[in-house]
């Protein structure tokens, strides 16, 4: 692994998600650097350095990793600061792990559920708990329920 060693990388998001990803690449020798704009966010705990920074502000990250003459960026799968990581690999015109084709299909629900139809793969419906109720116009659900939640900068929801 000595070509890992003396790397610099910037990890987007300091979340629990990540505190092995960087726990990880300290082990390699990677002189690991988080951006994230949460205070105590866990994984800054286990980074050689860390910036409270929003991961979506791309101009702030672009001066960071020239200034700091960082060798590349990693993001979480699934997570909102993917997509901050591939528009700041793009604007850095740098290599990203996941092209933005592959990233749409798998990260874009929609797209996933059409490809799951091409190959017969079953998943479940959603809805809006809104618009159950609306449908019903009271709130009643048949259960089993499988719910899950979105939380954003700008608002918090759920779907069934």
């Amino acid at each position: 692994m000595e070509k890992l060693e003396k790397k610099k990388v910037l990890f987007l998001g300091g979340s629990n998600q990540m505190v092995e990803t960087v726990k990880t690449a300290k082990e390699l020798g990677i002189y690991s650097i988080v951006a994230d704009s949460v205070s105590g966010a866990p994984a800054k705990k286990h980074a050689a350095a860390y910036h409270e920074i929003d991961p979506a502000d791309i101009n702030g990250l672009v001066n960071i990793y020239k200034m700091q003459n960082l060798d590349g960026i990693h993001a979480m799968l699934g997570d909102v600061t993917t997509w901050n990581a591939l528009a700041l690999c793009k604007r850095l015109d740098v290599p990203f792990f996941l092209p933005k084709t592959q990233l749409e299909d798998s990260a874009v629900e929609d797209k996933f559920k059409d490809f799951c139809r091409t190959f017969n793969v079953a998943f479940i419906d959603e809805a809006t708990l809104l618009s159950v109720a609306a449908e019903q116009n009271r709130m009643v659900l048949e259960f089993p329920v499988i719910a899950k939640s979105y939380i954003a900068k700008q608002s918090i929801y759920a779907t069934l």
